[in-house]
């Protein structure tokens, strides 16, 4: 991890936003596309797999008919999304852009932008990486 200049803002606001330090992993290509075949593999072959056995332990077919579309569309979906993030962000605290309390930012919070909620105020806010 290391420390990533972020622009603290509110979502869907217009206030200026403040700038803050956090900790981020910046993802390299073979960590991405490591993500995103450890997420088709679990779901489209988990799919499959449950469509094949639902197909042998159950007499009728829908089970087998359902599973084995979601996993072909799902699983390259998903697995879509786990490529798109190239940050990690660890935890750390900001302050509220709204009410100025201390939010805690949750461990694991992927992409650009990261969204949260504050703890007090319940505001949706926004990092972005800073220019």
């Amino acid at each position: 991890m290391k420390p990533t200049q972020v622009c603290i803002g509110m979502m869907d606001s217009r206030r200026p936003e403040s700038v803050a330090t956090v900790p981020a992993h910046h993802l390299t290509i073979v960590e991405r596309l490591g993500r995103a075949v450890r997420r088709f593999l679990l779901v489209s072959g988990g799919g499959l797999l449950l469509g094949n056995v639902g197909l042998f332990m159950f007499p009728f077919p829908h089970l087998h008919l359902c599973l084995f579309p979601f996993a072909l569309i799902f699983g390259p979906l998903i697995a879509w999304f786990g490529w798109a993030s190239r940050v990690v962000l660890g935890a750390s605290e900001l302050p509220c852009p709204r009410c100025h309390g201390t939010v805690a930012v949750p461990a694991g919070t992927v992409g650009w932008p990261a969204r949260f909620n504050c703890d007090r105020c319940a505001i949706m806010i926004e990092l972005k990486p800073a220019r």
